[in-house]
């Protein structure tokens, strides 16, 4: 896990990050980094929204994306920033829920204050923001 100070025009951000092995251990990996993280910045997530939209995008890099990934937490103003990355450029695409899935990107536009995906030649960033207290 890397952790790091570093800020734009002089604000400080506490950022952190971790490679995850692909497969159904990165979904727990992951809880587990955003809890501990949340704890060492002294943030509280009382609605455990930033473990549930963390989780959601762990588990569409690992499906869609192939293979490991990473993830990265960046504390702001607001709350926190979550980024995370896989090998696939193809951006993500909403689906018709339904009994297999489709769920996931309303889960996220609905739970964070802003979403977006960085694409890449060998992969993209899909990133969120959400509120903390």
């Amino acid at each position: 896990m890397k952790s790091a100070k570093h800020g734009r025009g002089g604000t400080p951000v506490t950022a952190a990050s971790i490679r995850l092995p692909g497969g159904r251990a990165s979904n727990v990996l992951a809880r587990q980094f955003v809890s501990t993280q949340l704890g060492a910045w002294n943030l509280r997530d009382p609605d455990g929204d930033a473990l549930i939209l963390a989780s959601e995008l762990v588990s569409n890099a690992v499906l869609h994306g192939g293979g490991a990934v990473a993830i990265r937490l960046a504390r702001t103003g607001a709350g926190l920033r979550i980024e995370v990355t896989d090998r696939s450029p193809r951006p993500p695409e909403q689906r018709s829920p339904g009994v297999d899935g489709g769920f996931g990107l309303g889960l996220v536009d609905g739970l964070s204050a802003r979403w977006g995906v960085v694409t890449g030649r060998t992969g993209k960033v899909v990133w969120l923001e959400c509120r903390l207290r």
